[in-house]
């Protein structure tokens, strides 16, 4: 299977997946769950894949690979996001800390693939590129604190914090989590380079 066929496989089950926590009955679910909300995020994920095909028109095969790569890592990054609002997250009870896993390795990937398609597909420099990576990606890690901030007014979600606990705590660690996953991928750049 190519990258484009399971990347849209993967968008089609973030909307089945979707429509069963919007149009499935409460008790379905776990009581963590908040499935109006997850279904909405589910449908959006779906849209995130697919976005990037609808934006970007590649012009050779290079940039084709670039699109292919961009649109698995936002799969990819999604499905670990996601399996931790399914139940992955509580894993903290017992002293994994599986979200900070998702902000390192979501950091780590976003800086690899922005790195990737600046140099690739616009056609900067490296040292541009991955200065242009450590501004972009940093400032995803501190919108994304916010944007938990807002679910959690807005819809009576708990993604700050561990389900609404430890706030500050988490929010420090998960933007150091952001900082070491930047800082890997770039010394991956300096190392291969």
């Amino acid at each position: 299977m190519n990258a484009k066929n399971l990347n849209n496989l993967i968008a089609n089950l973030f909307i089945y997946a979707g429509f069963i926590l919007l149009l499935g009955e409460k008790v379905w679910f776990p009581d963590f769950y908040n499935p109006v909300f997850m279904g909405t995020m589910s449908l959006v994920c779906a849209a995130l894949i697919w976005l990037p095909r609808f934006i970007l028109n590649p012009k050779n095969e290079k940039q084709e690979k670039v699109l292919d790569l961009l649109q698995t890592g936002l799969a990819f990054t999604l499905i670990i996001g996601s399996l931790g609002s399914l139940g992955l997250f509580q894993l903290y009870k017992i002293g994994i800390q599986y979200d900070k896993m998702v902000h390192f390795l979501n950091s780590f990937i976003f800086t690899a693939i922005l790195v990737k398609l600046l140099v690739d597909w616009v056609g900067i420099s490296l040292k541009k590129a991955l200065i242009v990576a450590i501004l972009v990606v940093s400032l995803g890690g501190v919108l994304w604190e916010g944007f938990e901030f807002w679910g959690d007014y807005m819809f009576g979600t708990q993604m700050l914090g561990h389900y609404g606990e430890f706030i500050t705590e988490d929010t420090n660690l998960d933007l150091l989590m952001n900082s070491l996953g930047i800082i890997l991928a770039i010394c991956g750049f300096k190392i291969l380079r």
